[in-house]
């Protein structure tokens, strides 16, 4: 009976109250909730700042950790090694073969491959014969697509969404890229009459594709880039850099291009006019990475004549507008990079680094071997690194 007076008066009581008690509780509820939002808002704009990134994933230091067991691996000269989705995927003449982290063999696609070279994005892996006549993709690990070409292969790449283009020899042409769409669909062809093809990209929605070409017309080495939408004949931009040979292009978001060359990087609009460059002055490109959908990453040192002076070097940051993001100062050479969204690894001799695109370290660590490449996981806690007879695999792990 007493509770059921206790609850008789709560209730007397609450009619008694002021009649804005309930929307005072409202309105509070609303305004936390707008806070927090611009809260997380203000973190994810400024996730690069080192107090937030010190907030998000603390000081890692010497928080880099090798797994207890290595994987023994002879690896071939003529093959290669690849992270896709959480497997380390091993290419050689014999096919495709997965490996969990564990060495523990996942699944194969048996082939018979001379040279083969290999392409992956977060979905697909595209899969070469260098000089041979056969490009294969592959997704949810099996083949949905093999074309075939009746001239030798130069190269080939793919995008995220599974459009591809395979450059080939072609008689009377200096080569000839064409497009397909992921189900194979043959979309564009074209032929170059006097430039050796370097590279090619396409473009994230599909529609577009740019094609870079060494020039030597003048005399003189440069770097030409030939822009083209897939649904027109002809291209509808051209430019020629002179003074540069290019290594790489990549298509970005809204059309945007960035091209790496060995002397500068040069950013394009998708209508295809340079809008910036950045040189590289006095010193020489010594690895690049262009994996990232937000940022390109190059590592520099001090040169004269071709050859590298002293141990001063750097990783540079550069967003898509050509903003340099941050930096970070490397005493000897860099050989290899690798980018997963908002981390970067690299290597020093054996020394391995994870940095942020401000240029701050949060990871670092000292492997027993020679390392051969490296890569980051799409999880972007373990790092891959490779050398000549085994496979180790790093882990970043909070500082407790």
């Amino acid at each position: 009976m007493k509770v059921y007076e206790f609850t008789k008066k709560e209730e007397k009581e609450d009619k008694s109250s002021p009649p804005d008690k309930k929307f005072f509780s409202a309105f509070t509820f609303i305004i936390a909730f707008i806070l927090l939002i611009f809260g997380v808002y203000f973190i994810y704009i400024n996730r690069y700042h080192p107090a937030i990134q010190n907030l998000l994933i603390g000081k890692l230091g010497a928080g880099v950790v090798q797994k207890p067991s290595s994987i023994p691996f002879d690896i071939e000269a003529e093959s290669q090694i690849k992270v896709y989705k959480e497997y380390i995927v091993f290419c050689s003449k014999d096919g495709l073969k997965a490996m969990n982290k564990e060495g523990q063999e996942e699944w194969s696609i048996a082939l018979t491959l001379s040279n083969p070279m290999i392409e992956t994005t977060d979905k697909y892996i595209l899969l070469t014969d260098k000089g041979g006549r056969e490009v294969h993709v592959v997704t949810n690990y099996s083949i949905i697509c093999t074309k075939k070409t009746e001239e030798p292969i130069k190269m080939a790449k793919i995008n995220d969404k599974g459009y591809f283009a395979v450059v080939t020899e072609e008689k009377g042409y200096e080569g000839k890229v064409t497009v397909y769409n992921p189900q194979g669909l043959e979309l564009y062809k074209w032929f170059s009459v006097e430039n050796p093809i370097i590279d090619v990209d396409i473009s994230p929605d599909g529609k577009r594709m740019a094609v870079c070409t060494l020039d030597v017309k003048k005399g003189k080495v440069s770097g030409g880039i030939v822009f083209f939408n897939l649904n027109e004949v002809k291209p509808y931009a051209g430019v020629v850099i002179e003074d540069t040979l290019l290594a790489g292009i990549r298509f970005y978001k809204d059309n945007d291009l960035i091209a790496v060359g060995d002397n500068q990087v040069v950013g394009f609009s998708s209508e295809g006019i340079q809008q910036w460059s950045i040189p590289f002055e006095e010193r020489i490109l010594q690895a690049y990475n262009m994996d990232s959908k937000d940022m390109v990453v190059i590592a520099l040192g001090r040169g004269k004549d071709g050859g590298l002076i002293g141990n001063d070097s750097s990783i540079e940051i550069i967003n898509r507008n050509g903003q340099k993001q941050g930096s970070y100062k490397v005493d000897g050479e860099v050989k290899f990079l690798s980018v997963q969204d908002d981390f970067i690894a690299f290597n020093n001799k054996r020394d391995v680094c994870i940095i942020t695109p401000r240029g701050a370290e949060v990871a670092s660590a000292t492997s027993s071997k020679d390392i051969r490449d490296i890569q980051l996981f799409q999880n972007k806690r373990e790092v891959l690194l490779v050398s000549r007879n085994s496979l180790d695999v790093l882990e970043l792990r909070r500082k407790q």
